[in-house]
């Protein structure tokens, strides 16, 4: 409590309660500031994540939220910095978002998918996200694994994705990292990698990670196909998603799914292989859906 007080002495907030702490199992210090005028959102980052990841953080924020009004408003301190070292932490202070995490709807992945068109034509922003896209980490990845052959495979056939088309992306895209305020406004949470990125590998993040529904008990699977086209449907409203577009959204699910198959350890890594494979299947099945609907 006594290294919070020193921080938010800096925003010239004295009077105050935490109100709620968050993943006290990190090392990021996260929780939510409660005062009488409002609620703010503190969040220290261990310094050893570097400066320059909080940087990417703060001017995401400064630019979606204070200009762009789509993600939560940060906060100067009192001196007009972005941010403050104390102890073993950078802190800054955003927007608390009093409202609702989106949920695994099909009104919900509409409204994310609108959301997600707003955030990839806006303009003028230049600082690059902090996703690491080059594929050729993934190789040296599995060499035990009786997949390897295949899964070098697929690495051989995506694309370099610094040469294709770059935008605003969010890079963790889903109902986990959008909020509903009590207005009825969608907002992104959660910048930690948001800035100028490849457009595709932020489209292609759910069509796999998310939308196979992965029962870890059975090892069942099932396609969340109205999810899928929800977003979809929301991203594109009216407009034409040609064959390459898609390919390309797809490519992107790929190198998304397999940059996360090293997160959860190595009693995962099977699993994530078998929801891999049965994603890439699903893909001619979902565009027959796609090209069916009235939109099309």
């Amino acid at each position: 409590m006594e290294q919070i007080k020193r921080v938010l002495a800096h925003w010239n907030i004295t009077d105050f309660s935490v109100a709620e702490r968050y993943h006290e199992q990190t090392e990021r210090i996260l929780c939510r500031i409660e005062t009488t005028e409002r609620d703010y959102f503190l969040r220290g980052i261990p310094q050893e994540k570097g400066e320059e990841t909080v940087r990417g953080n703060v001017l995401a924020h400064s630019y979606l939220g204070n200009e762009q009004h789509i993600a939560p408003m940060i906060f100067p301190t009192d001196e007009g910095k972005s941010y403050i070292y104390e102890g073993e932490h950078l802190f800054y202070l955003t927007e608390y978002i009093d409202g609702n995490n989106l949920e695994e709807t099909e009104a919900d992945e509409y409204a994310l998918g609108k959301l997600t068109a707003k955030l990839h034509v806006l303009k003028g922003y230049t600082h690059p996200t902090g996703l690491n896209y080059d594929k050729s980490r993934f190789y040296g990845w599995f060499a035990e694994k009786p997949f390897k052959a295949d899964f070098d495979r697929i690495l051989d056939d995506l694309p370099d994705f610094s040469k294709q088309e770059q935008c605003f992306i969010h890079s963790d895209l889903g109902p986990h990292n959008a909020m509903r305020r009590k207005n009825g406004e969608v907002v992104f949470i959660d910048l930690d990698d948001a800035g100028i990125g490849p457009k595709y590998l932020d489209l292609g993040w759910a069509f796999i990670m998310q939308f196979v529904d992965f029962n870890h008990q059975t090892e069942e699977m099932r396609y969340r196909f109205d999810l899928a086209l929800s977003f979809l449907r929301g991203y594109y409203g009216e407009r034409t998603l040609s064959r390459n577009e898609y390919d390309m959204i797809w490519q992107g699910a790929v190198f998304m799914h397999i940059s996360y198959m090293q997160t959860y350890g190595p009693y995962a890594v099977d699993s994530l292989w078998k929801i891999l494979q049965y994603g890439m299947a699903r893909k001619e099945e979902l565009l027959e859906m796609w090209c069916s609907t009235d939109k099309n």
